[in-house]
This record gives structure tokens, sequence and C-alpha cells, in this order.
């Protein structure tokens, strides 16, 4: 037992020193990464979770990414991305007396575009001389400049097995202003990023802190992206 303990400090006395070796080579102290990628957002609404589906956005921006000491550093930067919510509601309500039954289909898809600002700490480490790996948390604040919602209902009449009558809504709205959501909005935000030589990969998740809905139910943004990039 004591054998394989000091075989395996020795093995991750190494593996540090492998890679601290090139994380002591010169680096740059500021860096930036152009990146597009998509969303998938979905709300938290209080007491209302259910019939959600998730809301395909794309994000667009850059970053900064400053050196601060050796590999941590401090990173922000300009994105415009596209969140929102997405419902597939289906209600059936059976009136046995009269032996009809009615079918309610109501899609609605609410469209946020957002310009975000994130603020994070974060660790870059190199393992080789072309790839890195880093890992961003902090805090991330938003504005919605444009949005727009629109809901499609469809009501089906069925007596006997066959349909009867089928009656369409339809209905489309600003998604920002009074009695709608609050265009301000802030929260976490986490990230892991990959660099082969000037190409990136990220995976980020953003949690929304604050309630968007400026009536009814609590509704925070939640949002997992993917993006590619380059870095400059």
């Amino acid at each position: 037992m004591k054998t394989a303990f000091k075989i395996f400090l020795l093995t991750v006395l190494l593996l540090f020193v492998f890679t601290d070796s090139y994380a002591q080579r010169e680096r740059r102290r500021f860096t930036s990464d152009i990146h597009l990628g998509l969303n998938l957002a979905e709300m938290d609404i209080q007491g209302g979770n259910m019939y959600k589906e998730p809301k395909v956005g794309l994000q667009f921006g850059a970053n900064l990414n400053f050196k601060v000491i050796r590999n941590f550093q401090i990173q922000t930067g300009l994105f415009v991305t596209k969140r929102g919510l997405r419902q597939h509601i289906i209600d059936k309500k059976v009136d046995q007396g009269a032996n009809v039954m009615y079918v309610g289909d109501t899609l609605r898809v609410k469209t946020a575009n957002y310009i975000q600002v994130p603020l994070c700490i974060g660790y870059e480490l190199y393992l080789t001389k072309t790839f890195a790996f880093n890992i961003n948390v902090g805090v991330y604040g938003a504005y919605g400049f444009k949005g727009k919602s629109t809901e499609e209902g469809f009501l089906t009449t069925h007596r006997d097995g066959a349909v009867i009558t089928s009656t369409v809504t339809e209905n489309e709205t600003e998604t920002f202003g009074l009695t709608r959501w609050r265009r301000f909005d802030y929260g976490g935000i986490a990230k892991v990023g990959f660099i082969y030589d000037i190409y990136t990969i990220n995976f980020g998740y953003e949690y929304g802190m604050y309630n968007v809905a400026d009536s009814g139910a609590d509704m925070k943004n939640r949002n997992m992206t993917v993006s590619l990039g380059f870095r400059f």
C-alpha cells in the first residue's frame, strides 16, 4: 500500500512538473476571442415549470482575457444573445353529460434579444505548446433591446370520435414592456473552454437571478451555451 501511494504521489508530481513547465512559459498578457454559438434557453417559472421546451437561439460576440498572476485571468466581453421561452401546452377536458371532449393545443414562443456583458475570474492552463483549457466563473449583466412573443392556439371539439368544430387563434406582442418582461437581467455564469492553436470551443451555463416578469409569476433566465471561435 505504501509503495502504491508513493508511485501515485510521484506520478502526480511528474504530471504537475510537466504541465507547469508549459504554464511557466511566456504568455501574452492580453488575448481576445471571437465566438459564434448556440443557446438552449429555458425559464425557471415559479409554480409553472411544466410544458417547457428548450428554445434554440444564437449568440455571438467577443471577450477580452487579461492575465493577472501567471495562469489566473480576468475575462470580460460583449455579446449579443437570443434567449427566451418556449411552451407547448396540451389541455383536454371532457363533458361526460354531452359526450364531448375539448382539446386545447397552444404553442407559446417568447424571444428575447439581449446585449450582455460578463465579468469572470478564471484559470487557463496550457497542457502542450498548442493545447490549453480554461475555467471561468463570474457574473453577467444584460439589457433586452428587442423581442417578439407569439401564441398560436387550436381548440378542437370532439363528439363520438369525430371533430365537429376547430378554432384557431393567433396573437403577437412585444416581449418587453409594461406587464410583460423587464429589460434588465443579471445572474451567475460559468464556462469551460478548450483552445487548440487559434481555435476555441466553449461550453457555458447562465443562471439568472433577477425576476424578469413585470407581473405574474416570477420568471428567471436559464441558458446553456456552446460556441466555436478564434483567438487573437
